[in-house]
């Protein structure tokens, strides 16, 4: 936002480039790339993966806790996805 002092005024092109700044709409990162829904299915599969990884991964510590945060997860999500299928 531009601050003004006293008697100064902003030229034409200043506020023609104020409101076009404006209206412009944001830019997305190319690298971003849309958002793809997932199923519960596919969700729930990706959590068995990473449930495995952390539990078999000899190269990273993890909190219990947060092993079972995921285990809740997809504990949740299965719930869920059986849910579904009736």
């Amino acid at each position: 936002m531009t601050v003004l002092k006293g008697s100064e005024r902003l030229t034409n092109d200043e506020i023609v480039s104020m409101v076009k700044s404006k209206n412009k709409k944001p830019e997305t990162d190319p690298n971003e790339g849309s958002l793809k829904v997932i199923s519960t299915k596919e969700a729930l599969g990706h959590l068995d993966d990473f449930v495995l990884f952390f539990e078999y991964s000899s190269n990273i510590s993890i909190n219990p806790d947060e092993l079972n945060i995921l285990k809740e997860l997809r504990c949740q999500v299965l719930t869920l996805h059986i849910n579904n299928a009736k």
